[in-house]
């Protein structure tokens, strides 16, 4: 047996559209973290320290009150985040200002 039948196939099968097995695209979700992060001085220093590791929508998921937030850039930092003192004084205020919320929640 020659390996072109086959070849032609698996190329004819791999090739194929699939009929009733397409999903239908969901609307998307309003509730869903934002993909983007909002425009402000310190935007690009957010962008540049936090998004080098993960997604915006992982930063932006939950919100933190200025302490957590400042406890989460600490434990950033010590697993190799480039921000000096300044730089996190920054992000803090960013991350607060954005998506902080009010101590006791």
């Amino acid at each position: 047996m020659t390996r072109l039948p086959m070849l032609i196939v698996l190329v004819s099968f791999a090739t194929a559209a699939p009929s009733s097995a397409t999903v239908p695209i969901a609307a998307a979700d309003p509730s869903a973290p934002p993909k983007t992060l909002p425009p402000a001085p310190e935007h690009d220093l957010v962008a540049r320290v936090c998004t080098g590791c993960h997604v915006p929508e992982l930063v932006t998921a939950r919100r933190h009150t200025s302490e957590e937030w400042d406890d989460i850039i600490a434990k950033m930092v010590d697993h190799g985040a480039r921000a000096d003192d300044a730089e996190q004084d920054q992000i803090l205020a960013y991350l607060a200002r954005f998506y902080g919320k009010p101590t006791g929640q």
